[in-house]
């Protein structure tokens, strides 16, 4: 049975790229006046460039993310202007897709959202313990279907619950792009694989199976960690350490890094390119502590390092390693499909925790204006 094999996404955007540059190309021969083809395709791709360089520089970043769907909705808009301008294939096709696509989101988006929270809950308590980490899905659709039965309900001549009404969709709309912003800095983060340069590969831990064994998240861990390991190995001859982080929780018998090396073991791997780091209990202390004895081996020479954790989990580890001061990559090891959801909100959770004064500020905004508009209302009844 033949492998699927994955799309090129290097080859994709070069070929998405060359049809704008053609279908450009034709547009600003036939068009008239030229200025507003080129000046917009300026724009657009200084949009990309600038989206490159702070990605180039640091994707650990969100703006890499806020910068790239800025570029994106760019794009789109782009594509819009060429199918008004002149009738080549590609546009045309991209632009009835994306009004098809905009049409049943603002139509269906919604509803649609909410059947599949419902259906990924649904799988979810199937498979995993019953926590408040796996019933996210569950309670967002319950909280879809709260804000549709308010909507009905809220009648149009109380203006005041109009407004409240309308302030908690603003606030809802800012985390909904926030979301967005997030999802793409993580998506980045796991399509921009590492170079083949490492010379350490920090694995992060995570709770161990009856205190003693790896379990299967963490073992994907580790054997991703272990894949990269052997690939770097066999295209540059560098042999990476790897550096097992975790320490001893209250209902664990090892330490996870011990876990961890002896899974590692087991797979081959030899003893003397593997290192402990067994006195953390958050990611951020794994990154920390980790950079401490990278730092004492590396005797101020420079060194290249990355961390392995599950894909949905790397972009905020990368975030807690800039923080730590640790120039570090990250490696994605793949979560079932059913768990990546729930496990995205709960990172999309956290990050919100960790920039909540942003986010505070944010809200209080968008109600000093939802009063003001009030007031503003109630004022013009009045008189």
């Amino acid at each position: 049975m033949k492998q699927k094999q994955p799309v090129d996404l290097k080859v994709l955007v070069i070929w998405l790229g060359l049809s704008l540059l053609l279908d450009t190309g034709i547009s600003i021969i036939k068009y008239q006046p030229r200025e507003i083809i080129i000046t917009s395709f300026t724009v657009l791709l200084g949009c990309w460039l600038l989206s490159y360089l702070i990605i180039r520089k640091d994707k650990r970043r969100l703006l890499a993310g806020y910068v790239c769907n800025v570029s994106l909705v760019m794009t789109v808009a782009y594509i819009g202007l060429l199918t008004a301008t002149l009738e080549t294939l590609m546009p045309l096709i991209f632009s009835i897709v994306i009004i098809l696509t905009g049409l049943l989101f603002l139509i269906f988006g919604g509803y649609a959202l909410i059947i599949f929270f419902f259906w990924n809950a649904r799988i979810v308590l199937k498979k995993e313990s019953r926590t408040l980490g796996n019933m996210l899905t569950l309670l967002l659709g319950i909280a879809g279907i709260c804000l549709i039965l308010m909507q009905r309900f809220i009648n149009q001549d109380h203006k005041v619950l109009a407004y409240l009404y309308s302030m908690f969709i603003a606030i809802l709309v800012y985390f909904f792009f926030t979301f967005l912003t997030m999802l793409t800095s993580s998506i980045l983060f796991n399509v921009i694989k590492p170079k083949f340069d490492k010379d350490y590969l920090i694995i992060l831990g995570a709770g161990l199976l009856d205190g003693e064994r790896v379990t299967p998240l963490l073992a994907g861990r580790v054997d991703a960690g272990i894949a990269f390991y052997h690939k770097q190995f066999l295209k540059t001859g560098k042999r990476a350490m790897l550096v097992m982080s975790g320490g001893q929780g209250s209902d664990e018998k090892i330490p996870e890094s011990i876990a961890m090396r002896n899974y590692a073991l087991s797979k081959g791997v030899a003893d003397s390119d593997i290192l402990l780091e067994d006195q953390s209990s958050t990611t951020l202390e794994n990154l920390k502590f980790s950079k401490k004895i990278l730092d004492s081996r590396s005797n101020g020479v420079r060194y290249q390092s990355a961390f392995v954790s599950n894909d949905y989990h790397i972009f905020r580890a990368g975030v807690f390693a800039r923080l730590v001061g640790l120039n570090s990559d990250g490696i994605g090891s793949r979560t079932a499909r059913y768990f990546l959801p729930n496990a995205f909100i709960r990172e999309y959770i956290a990050m919100v925790l960790m920039y909540k004064k942003r986010h505070i500020a944010a809200c209080l905004g968008v109600i000093i204006i939802a009063i003001l508009f009030i007031i503003v209302d109630l004022n013009y009844v009045i008189r």
